[in-house]
C-alpha cells in the first residue's frame, strides 16, 4: 500500500506543476472574461451617455431653430447664430440634420408631434366611431378646442410655434407640407368629421370645411394677437382665470354655431 502510495520527487512536481498550470489557465480566462465584461460595461456606459448629450444636441438646436426661423426668417438665420443660441457646435447641425433645411424640416415635425399630442390628446389619431350622437360629437370638438386654447394662450413655447407655422403659411417650403401633411390636414379633417356629426351635415362639404377653419381661427388670434388682447382686456397677462375666459367664450360661441346649424337642418 505505501508503496503504491509513494511518488517520486519529479512525480510530484510534475502534477504540482499540472495542477498550477491549470490553474494559471483558469486564472487567466477569468480574468479575460472579467476585462471583456469591463470593457463592454463601459462601451454601454458610453454609448448612453454619448445618445443622451446627442439627444440633448438636437432637442436644443430644434428649439433654437424654432426660435429663429420664426423670429428672424429661414434665410436671416444662419449656421452659426442657430449654434450659439442652441449653445452647441456649428458642426451639429449638419451632424445631426444634414444642414439648415434638414433642420427647419426637424422643427416641422415637432411642432407636428406636439400638436397632434396636443389637440388630440389621448385620442391621437385613433378612428372615429362610425357614428356619434351629435352631443357627444359637440363635446369632442369642445374638449379639443379647450386643449389647443389652454396651450395657445399658457404654454411658452406657443409663441415661437406660432411664428415658425405663420412663416411657413406665408412662404411655404418643404417644412410646409410636413406641417400640412402630418398636422393641419389630419387634425382638420378629423374636426370635420365631428362637426358633420354633431350638425348633422356632410363631413367634406365646403361649409363644414370654412366652418372648421373659422373655429380654428378664433383660436389663433388669440395667441397671434396677444398683446392687443391683453392691452383691450386690460389684462396684466394671460393666466389660468383668463385662458378660461376666453375657452369658456369660444366654447359658447362654437355650440350657438353647431345648434343653428342644427336648426337649419331640422
Amino acid at each position: 500500500m505505501a508503496a503504491a502510495l509513494a511518488h517520486s520527487p519529479a512525480q510530484v512536481m510534475s502534477w504540482s506543476g499540472g495542477v498550477a498550470g491549470k490553474a494559471a489557465g483558469v486564472l487567466v480566462r477569468y480574468s479575460i472574461n472579467q476585462l471583456i465584461e469591463y470593457r463592454t460595461r463601459s462601451i454601454f456606459i458610453r454609448m448612453i451617455a454619448t445618445s443622451d448629450a446627442d439627444r440633448g444636441t438636437r432637442e436644443a438646436l430644434i428649439r433654437a431653430g424654432l426660435e429663429l426661423f420664426g423670429k428672424n426668417g429661414f434665410d436671416a438665420s444662419s449656421i452659426r447664430e442657430i449654434a450659439q443660441a442652441a449653445g452647441v457646435n456649428s458642426a451639429g447641425i449638419a451632424y445631426h440634420f444634414g444642414g439648415k433645411d434638414g433642420l427647419r424640416r426637424a422643427c416641422a415635425e415637432a411642432i407636428v408631434a406636439t400638436m397632434r399630442e396636443r389637440v388630440l390628446g389621448q385620442e391621437k389619431l385613433a378612428p372615429l366611431p362610425s357614428a356619434l350622437h351629435p352631443d357627444e360629437a359637440l363635446e369632442a370638438v369642445l374638449m379639443a378646442v379647450s386643449r389647443v386654447i389652454a396651450f395657445a394662450t399658457r404654454a411658452p413655447e406657443s409663441e415661437a410655434i406660432a411664428r415658425f407655422v405663420v412663416r411657413e403659411m406665408m412662404e411655404p417650403s418643404s417644412a410646409f407640407d410636413l406641417l400640412y401633411e402630418g398636422m393641419v390636414g389630419p387634425i382638420h379633417g378629423r374636426l370635420c368629421a365631428l362637426w358633420g356629426m354633431a350638425t348633422g351635415g356632410d363631413r367634406e362639404a365646403q361649409g363644414t370645411k370654412l366652418a372648421v377653419f373659422a373655429m380654428i381661427g378664433q383660436v389663433l388670434y388669440f395667441r397671434l394677437a396677444r398683446p392687443a388682447v391683453i392691452r383691450r382686456m386690460e389684462w396684466q397677462a394671460i393666466g389660468e382665470v383668463e385662458s378660461e375666459a376666453i375657452a369658456s367664450t369660444i366654447r359658447a360661441t362654437i355650440t350657438a354655431s353647431v345648434l343653428a346649424a342644427r336648426g337649419e337642418r331640422s
